[in-house]
């Protein structure tokens, strides 16, 4: 790592240049503001070490000029104890931390690690809101009420206001949590999300608060729950609705007071959060049951949203099913392919009872299925066989197909049930239960 260091004490850095040579990392040495920038110019500067006091100049007004130009290197203040206030002041104008004279190395070390760290993870957040930002708008709608929900996320999430996002699985909810998180002021900072379905209460108490040392058996250390871990960002509470009751009270706490304390901990903690909570279950009924807290739920719906299924969207069906073919073959590396009109129809007709997250996976299977470059029906899952078609009898559309597909081979086989059978990849019995269920007479 290089790392610079201004002061007008020589004395000072022929001693850190030994030290920090012994971690593997290079001291470069500037006496002032004219020669800071000289080696600015010309080094990879990974962190930046400025003394307060610095000869005839002002080390504050040397952070100043610096972060103009170099805004994104942290610098490490160094004073002395008269001298205090002044590294305060260049906290509050971007310094990232100060250390005191006489300075401890061991000290100064885990200041520079913590400075590299903070560093990286802006770089990886910002890597992250540029992915964001170029992803393909599946959110983008056609239909008017969602273009309405869409709206209105996009207004709510400018605010830190609490919002609730209500949809039937697979609709979209994570999405659209996405959705508010990207346009939200906080998109710079993380963003945490937890499926409280998937723990039980125990664990679920542990994952949101975190514990200290020694708070049960098993506790060898301390660990940061995810309240704690989306402090100043944002935070995702999915399937709020099946969150235990008992821990209903604590997450109320947390979001009036914005504070925490840790499963064995006996201080409080303060947090500045900001909340999205989602679920799939009724919550007004659940209010009425006693199941859901009353309170809780007029606290998270600060702004509500109700995402309609897929089923009474239809209108976004083409784009969707675009999007998401270019998605899995983006994926996959498989050429991306178009769907038969014949599809199509099927797909209007069908109620998607697991909305996007069906079509997705539909998709992907008839994807890897189809040997064309056109998804046909008998390319869709099999669960399809299960939907009645009203244009064809008491047959499903592929159930049809397949009645076709029989007769077509046992024709060209002059009816020989066993070169049929071994043509369709199927057993002999398999193929005269599909002859009695069709009602194919095979001696025609």
């Amino acid at each position: 790592m290089h790392i610079l260091l201004i002061d007008d004490n020589q004395q000072l850095f022929e001693v850190l240049k030994d030290n920090f040579s012994y971690v593997g990392h290079l001291l470069f040495y500037a006496r002032n503001t004219k020669e800071a920038f000289d080696v600015l110019k010309k080094e990879q500067i990974c962190v930046i070490l400025l003394d307060v006091r610095l000869g005839e100049e002002n080390g504050v007004e040397t952070l100043e000029k610096i972060k103009k130009q170099y805004s994104n290197i942290p610098i490490i203040m160094i004073t002395g104890y008269a001298t205090v206030e002044a590294a305060v002041k260049a906290m509050k104008l971007g310094a990232f931390d100060f250390v005191k004279k006489p300075i401890d190395f061991n000290t100064l070390c885990t200041r520079i690690d913590s400075a590299t760290e903070n560093l990286k993870y802006k770089e990886e957040n910002k890597k992250l809101i540029e992915k964001i930002k170029d992803e393909s708008p599946i959110l983008a709608s056609k239909n008017y009420e969602f273009s309405n929900v869409l709206n209105t996320a996009k207004k709510l999430a400018i605010s830190d206001i609490s919002i609730l996002i209500i949809g039937e699985n697979g609709s979209g909810k994570e999405l659209l949590a996405d959705y508010i998180y990207k346009n939200s002021n906080r998109i710079s900072e993380k963003f945490v999300k937890i499926n409280c379905a998937a723990f039980p209460e125990a664990l679920l108490d542990n994952e949101l608060f975190g514990h200290e040392k020694g708070a049960y058996t098993g506790a060898e250390s301390d660990y940061i729950g995810v309240f704690e871990q989306a402090n100043k960002g944002t935070l995702l509470l999915d399937e709020i609705g099946d969150m235990p009751t008992t821990l209903q009270a604590k997450i109320l706490r947390v979001i009036q007071n914005q504070e925490i304390r840790r499963i064995g901990g006996k201080t409080t903690k303060k947090i500045d959060v900001r909340f999205i909570a989602a679920t799939n279950k009724n919550l007004i009924q659940m209010v009425e049951e006693k199941t859901f807290r009353e309170d809780l739920f007029y606290r998270l719906n600060g702004g509500l949203l109700k995402i309609p299924a897929l089923r009474n969207r239809k209108d976004d069906l083409d784009d969707l099913i675009d999007i998401l073919l270019t998605e899995i073959s983006n994926n996959t590396k498989m050429p991306k392919k178009k769907i038969s009109e014949e599809v199509k129809r099927v797909f209007i007709d069908y109620k998607w009872p697991g909305n996007i997250r069906e079509l997705k996976n539909a998709l992907l299977y008839a994807t890897t299925i189809s040997q064309d470059n056109k998804i046909q029906i008998e390319d869709l899952p099999p669960s399809f066989e299960l939907y009645g078609s009203k244009n064809l009898s008491s047959l499903s559309i592929i159930q049809q197909r397949e009645k076709e597909l029989i007769k077509k081979v046992l024709i060209r086989n002059k009816n020989n049930k066993s070169e049929t059978a071994k043509f369709l990849n199927m057993s002999r019995n398999t193929l005269y239960l599909k002859l009695k269920k069709y009602g194919i007479n095979s001696d025609e």
